[in-house]
């Protein structure tokens, strides 16, 4: 409903007006009054934030050729991405030690076959973002892409978009940043729906800043479809899981879930601190 009044609001001051645009001084203070009313709508809810952010996008890909609309929703979503990305930076050095500790931890068994390089990660700071605004993992966002299309940025062929999600109609061919942005929301609110229908039977400990073992595996045998022993999900496909990772899924020719979820947290652990 928030981002039903907001998209309102923001179109209906340029109804009627359309021409190629030079900023002005009442564009400023337009401008200032739209981000105080962004501020007051979605207080410090980062989640709130990030969901405007996408909204802006895809108006900004539906009135393109609206010049002044353009550069509204540009200063706009400038503006919150700043936002989210102040806080992020907070959450990623609180994180820290915990996130190399578990590398640590688990990365001793990969397997030495898989030489290909590290892919996934050219669009990383994107998925950071929207993962952290949602308070979900990135090298999980990352990882699952990577093992459901490897990370093309296009539209696959079976319509069911980036992260195969078979109940949604993406349509097929390019990719736009809005769609890339909607797809990944999409696979974060599938995954969350997944965890609170499995909540009382689960153990699924996967956020931002924190997560386990046995909340990756049970995320990859929810995802990928498996069976429910105590508190774990037994994967119907081990290989989409643990490819190249422990003496059992040697000869691997590209990473399962888990092991990329550990090669993708190595990667920001080395970059992006």
């Amino acid at each position: 409903m928030k981002k039903t009044i907001f998209s309102a609001i923001l179109c209906g001051l340029f109804i009627g007006s359309v021409f190629a645009y030079q900023p002005t001084s009442m564009d400023v203070i337009q401008i200032i009054g739209l981000k105080n009313q962004l501020d007051t709508i979605s207080s410090g809810d980062m989640q709130a934030k990030w969901d405007f952010y996408i909204q802006l996008k895809t108006l900004q890909e539906q009135f393109s050729w609206y010049d002044q609309l353009t550069y509204y929703l540009n200063e706009l979503s400038t503006y919150l991405m700043a936002q989210v990305n102040t806080e992020k930076v907070k959450a990623k050095a609180a994180s820290k030690d915990f996130k190399q500790g578990f590398v640590n931890q688990y990365s001793w068994w990969f397997s030495q076959e898989i030489t290909t390089a590290d892919s996934c990660t050219g669009r990383y700071n994107t998925m950071d973002s929207i993962s952290f605004a949602n308070n979900f993992p990135t090298a999980l966002t990352i990882a699952t892409r990577y093992r459901e299309t490897n990370c093309g940025y296009y539209l696959p062929a079976n319509g069911d978009g980036p992260f195969q999600i078979l109940s949604k109609d993406y349509g097929t061919g390019q990719i736009t940043e809005a769609k890339f942005l909607n797809a990944i929301q999409d696979f974060i609110d599938f995954s969350q729906a997944k965890r609170t229908q499995y909540k009382s039977k689960l153990w699924i400990n996967l956020t931002y800043t924190g997560f386990d073992l046995t909340g990756i595996i049970n995320h990859a045998g929810l995802y990928n479809g498996g069976t429910i022993s105590w508190v774990i999900v037994i994967p119907i496909h081990p290989n989409y899981v643990y490819d190249g990772y422990g003496t059992g899924f040697t000869g691997a020719v590209r990473y399962g879930l888990l092991p990329k979820f550990l090669k993708v947290l190595d990667r920001e652990l080395k970059n992006s601190y």
